[in-house]
């Protein structure tokens, strides 16, 4: 790996000064990642098992469906990442986008989330893949935004905590409604008026703030390159040290993350017997995270985000076990919940670290071959997480069925070794593998400052906003 480091040419650190970004645009960039947050988690964990109960459709025929539509990311992710790439407009490059998420995103919204008794498989198919292709038209142009916005390795790290405390905030909304709808539905429980009110709220909330958001945030200043040809991103993969070496982390990390998430519910519910309490847990979960990112932040001058990354997950591994000391039933409830946040805490780092981390690889990438695949990057990492968390999931379920656990029943010592096994052994191993690499990233502040600078040298004269 070349290291601008290395070069005699190399500007001294602090030779230029990146722009503030200022507390406005912060927030009008970070601030859609709160109704995005609203779809983003019942997508995946609600709407699935809503549709299996209220509606004509099946847990076979989701099944299918969810299989089929992460082949259909494959080619999808991809094709978003180069369109946003290469097509440039007076917008610049991701504005577009994102503004077509919005449109997409709602409508597919205001029927996936409020469907018929009727519905069938086509009903869910049609809606639930339009909902899929905004949020591949939000997340990647997006997320390229992010890291062109301001190169700073500070700034950088401002910009996805705003985005991540917003997003964050969103996740707490979403477990907070049913709850502050108790009173009309009679029930804590995610039901159709919770998900209604969800899709409207989003309505009300998404097309609206990235108009402002396109308005008042700069697109970055454009750097002069090549034109992209689809073979540089192959090129990329194979000559970028530091984007190999941090898809190796997000990769393992990806693997420990599917197989914890997956098992998460069946510890609660059949080791801890606190299967009710699933949303309070979030609540809380979310609630720390909030308080946590700021906190961890102020290390980063110290520490750099990839060291605070590390050492939180590090931190996480090791005291996951505490539970095991707690004893199931309704006593263990505030014990479990002071648990719940203490992990919140130690991982609040996973938040924001790793996005700007990768935006400092496309900086990097962009130095050494000349073309902006900024998008592209960003969706191959979108789908190397959907990748190694399914695999991690599908591992753990193939784990349980090794020892004849059975979810919801009394099951024997070995298979509740199992259910152990899958929500922290093999989460642990992977996540403390993520944090060795995280800590020898090489790519740290004052290496990225040589790299930002010569960008800054190519910048075009005149930076459109």
């Amino acid at each position: 790996m070349p290291d601008p480091s290395d070069s005699a040419a190399a500007p001294a650190v602090g030779d230029a000064v990146a722009p503030k970004t200022t507390v406005a645009q912060l927030l009008a960039f970070g601030f859609p990642a709160l109704p995005h947050a609203f779809i983003a988690l019942p997508l995946n964990i609600v709407i699935p098992a809503f549709y299996a109960t209220h509606t004509a459709v099946t847990l076979m025929q989701i099944g299918a469906l969810t299989a089929a539509s992460r082949l259909l990311d494959a080619f999808l992710d991809p094709l978003v990442g180069f369109l946003s790439d290469r097509i440039d407009t007076p917008w610049g490059k991701r504005k577009p986008w994102v503004l077509a998420a919005s449109v997409v995103c709602s409508v597919a919204l205001f029927f996936l989330f409020q469907p018929p008794a009727t519905a069938t498989i086509v009903y869910y198919g049609i809606w639930s893949f339009f909902l899929y292709l905004g949020f591949s038209l939000f997340e990647i142009p997006r997320s390229a935004w992010s890291a062109e916005i301001n190169r700073d390795y500070g700034e950088r790290s401002r910009i996805n905590t705003y985005v991540a405390q917003f997003n964050v905030i969103g996740s707490l909304v979403f477990w907070l409604t049913p709850i502050l709808l108790m009173g009309v539905t009679g029930t804590t429980q995610i039901t159709g008026a919770s998900l209604s009110a969800i899709a409207w709220l989003y309505l009300a909330l998404m097309p609206a703030s990235l108009v402002v958001a396109a308005l008042i945030v700069p697109r970055g200043r454009p750097v002069v390159t090549r034109a992209l040809k689809f073979i540089d991103i192959f090129k990329s993969i194979g000559r970028n040290k530091p984007l190999l070496h941090y898809g190796l982390a997000m990769g393992l990390w990806g693997l420990g993350q599917g197989a914890s998430l997956s098992t998460t519910l069946l510890f609660l519910s059949d080791r801890m017997k606190l299967g009710a309490a699933f949303p309070f847990l979030m609540i809380g979960f979310f609630a720390a995270t909030i308080v946590a990112i700021p906190l961890w932040m102020r290390l980063v001058p110290r520490l750099g985000r990839h060291r605070i990354w590390a050492v939180g997950l590090v931190l996480s591994v090791l005291t996951r076990p505490l539970v095991l000391f707690v004893p199931p039933g309704d006593g263990a409830l505030w014990a479990l919940i002071a648990l719940t946040c203490l992990g919140a805490v130690l991982t609040a780092p996973g938040n924001f670290a790793p996005p700007s981390m990768l935006s400092d690889v496309i900086d990097y990438d962009l130095w050494q071959s000349r073309t902006n695949k900024a998008g592209n990057i960003f969706a191959l990492n979108t789908l190397l997480l959907k990748a190694t968390m399914a695999v991690g999931a599908g591992g753990a379920f193939m784990l349980l069925d090794a020892v004849h656990y059975h979810a919801g029943k009394t099951n024997t010592g070995v298979a509740d070794l199992g259910l152990i096994v899958c929500y922290m052994g093999i989460p642990g191993m992977f996540h403390l593998l993520t944090g060795w690499l995280g800590w020898t990233f090489r790519l740290d502040a004052r290496r990225h400052d040589i790299v930002r600078r010569r960008l800054e040298g190519r910048v075009a004269p005149a930076a459109a906003t």
